[in-house]
């Protein structure tokens, strides 16, 4: 305390700063929120749409051309057409499964709000040796 200086007025001054600090780091994580959220939902709308065009394509395409296999495979082996569609569509689903499991490794990969939550990280840190000083 500064001489002259009433308690109470110190004490209101230290807590008008601390709200200050508060609300400027909230305000600091809340845009970093906006913009990391802004980030992220840009790559997921790209990686939509791009994957919904790429599988339209894909269906369009292969329901064209899988009658037109399935025939020309089974009159030029002699086999009946219903053996060799048997066949295509379990080679569908093996390659539908592992499909599966490369866009599930890729989905664990992702990393959304990497930059807040290493703030996040950074800020608890700070906190835990401010405490032990």
């Amino acid at each position: 305390m500064t001489p002259g200086t009433p308690p109470a007025t110190e004490e209101r001054a230290s807590a008008s700063g601390l709200l200050r600090a508060v609300a400027m780091y909230l305000e600091a994580r809340g845009r970093l929120l906006h913009i990391e959220g802004q980030e992220a939902g840009g790559r997921l709308s790209n990686l939509t749409g791009i994957f919904m065009l790429a599988m339209t394509s894909l269906m369009i395409g292969w329901m064209l051309a899988a009658p037109a296999l399935v025939w020309i495979i089974a009159e030029t082996n002699g086999w009946p057409w219903t053996r060799v569609a048997l066949a295509g569509a379990g080679i569908h689903l093996l390659l539908g499964l592992i499909f599966l499991a490369g866009l599930k490794s890729r989905l664990r990969g992702l990393r959304l709000f990497e930059e807040t939550f290493n703030q996040f990280q950074r800020d608890r840190e700070w906190l835990a040796s401010s405490k032990n000083n």
